[in-house]
């Protein structure tokens, strides 16, 4: 009996040390509603929390603390938070979390947007960003984005006129000029690689965070989150091993065909060099990173042209205003170059619109502290994680007035003329771990966007009621990335 009580004892006596220590400590970080122990602020990280959010910020400030499950988080509201954080001290707030769903996400961190920051992580980065300048950009981009566009053009032209569900139109429009960027290849709508993915890029955003996401002590736990992520995680990787396996077999290193070969070249350099640079360049880290690209180039494109067709259709002035600019500037004979934007500043401040209002990550990445810093004062330790609130800085009516609405003249002088961005409008997020292929996203986005405008109208079926597109009422997935409903 006495040891029971011995062994109680103890275990109370640490319980209480470890509470008061986490009390000290959570005393210099920023205010929030008090955690319940064990669950954290749970209530706070269902439905649409970057919602609230801003209602916490009301109370608490633009910088305030949560604790989800056992975990740490400080979350951004504001355009100066943000500032600080992610661009003036970049290098304290470039890391990432760690939990058991990236882990078997990127086998271990071995791709680049969630691997920690350091040497591998800059390696990668200059590796993609090279790749992406010589593959993605000017004349090359356009001829993946004109060839798309008009295989697209014909399988639409048929049904001109008819209620037509466009997703797994856009789905391949977007794939066939991010895929050849990516790993050299092409997709017909029926072809069983481009149904998998697709299906994997649905499905991957819906999934349940892994009990060890909550309670890392608790991730050797069996779960089914756990098991339903690796399911779905080895049907792409798989994938990606077999694109990995082909362009080895195939390797020119005086043709450099896209994203994958680049990624094996640099890998074959460090190795005739005998650099200790492989270790972080395995066929794991080729895999991942050209998934990387795949997923980061693929959803976010997607869903902006999802968004952009509801937008436009809600709102055909602005829609036949975008039409006139390309009637008037490109014209008809063919499609529109990226040497066209400069002379179209309303389809850009309309693209510039859609990622304002149809911001597919509310919440960006997550990011972490690198080190013990600080942040409006307030006591930052380091592997805090920390969100920026990038809805927030969206739908601030002191930046925009009147956020809410769907108004592409705000991004216009009063001669017509493009304005610079303005720093709240970050739907790549900003600093050090920014999107890499933000250039070839807006490039993509306004290529894809204004073709389909220049040879189509698009309406809303006839008796059918408009999904609600207002800012506080979108589909919300389990993963908080924001997706259009679905329409005909």
């Amino acid at each position: 009996m006495m040891w029971f009580i011995t062994l109680s004892t103890s275990l109370l006596v640490i319980l209480f040390v470890t509470w008061l220590k986490d009390c000290i400590r959570r005393r210099r970080m920023p205010p929030g509603p008090i955690p319940w122990p064990i669950i954290g602020n749970r209530s706070a990280f269902q439905g649409k929390f970057h919602l609230t959010f801003i209602e916490l910020a009301k109370k608490y400030g633009d910088v305030f603390s949560l604790r989800r499950g056992m975990t740490d988080v400080v979350v951004l509201n504001s355009e100066a938070a943000v500032r600080e954080a992610l661009v003036e001290k970049s290098v304290e707030f470039a890391g990432r979390p760690h939990a058991q769903s990236l882990d078997i996400r990127t086998e271990n961190r071995r791709n680049m947007a969630f691997t920690d920051y350091g040497p591998a992580w800059k390696q990668h980065r200059k590796i993609v960003k090279s790749a992406l300048r010589e593959r993605a950009s000017g004349r090359t981009l356009e001829t993946e984005a004109h060839e798309a566009l008009e295989d697209i053009i014909g399988e639409l032209a048929s049904v001109e006129g008819q209620a037509v569900d466009l997703n797994d139109h856009i789905f391949k429009l977007v794939y066939n000029v991010v895929c050849p960027v990516a790993f050299g290849v092409r997709f017909e709508q029926e072809d069983e690689d481009f149904q998998n993915l697709k299906k994997f890029s649905e499905d991957f955003f819906k999934q349940d965070a892994p009990l060890g996401d909550i309670y890392p002590s608790l991730g050797f736990l069996p779960n089914q989150a756990k098991t339903d992520l690796q399911k779905l995680m080895d049907v792409l990787l798989g994938y990606f091993r077999r694109q990995v396996d082909r362009h080895r077999k195939e390797f020119n290193p005086n043709d450099l065909r896209d994203v994958t070969d680049h990624m094996i070249k640099a890998q074959k350099e460090a190795e005739e060099r005998g650099d200790l640079d492989t270790s972080a360049l395995t066929d794991t880290h080729l895999r991942q990173i050209v998934a990387d690209v795949f997923l980061g180039g693929t959803e976010t494109t997607t869903q902006i042209l999802r968004w952009a067709v509801l937008f436009l259709a809600a709102h055909p002035e602005i829609q036949e205003k975008v039409a006139a600019e390309l009637d008037s500037v490109v014209g008809r004979d063919r499609l529109p170059e990226l040497s066209d934007r400069e002379a179209t500043p309303y389809t850009e401040a309309t693209v510039n619109e859609v990622l304002k209002m149809g911001l597919i990550d509310p919440l960006s990445l997550p990011h972490a502290t690198t080190a013990d810093t600080t942040l409006q004062g307030y006591h930052i330790p380091k592997g805090t994680e920390v969100l920026p609130n990038l809805w927030a800085l969206h739908h601030d009516p002191d930046t925009w007035g009147d956020p809410h609405t769907f108004r592409p003249e705000r991004f216009l002088d009063e001669t017509g003329n493009l304005m610079p961005k303005p720093f709240a409008l970050m739907p790549f997020s900003v600093g050090r771990r920014a999107c890499p292929g933000e250039k070839m996203g807006m490039a993509d986005t306004y290529l894809l966007l204004a073709g389909l405008v220049q040879n189509f109208h698009f309406s809303f079926p006839e008796g059918e009621t408009p999904p609600d597109l207002s800012s506080v009422k979108r589909e919300v997935e389990k993963s908080a990335n924001l997706h259009p409903t679905r329409w005909s």
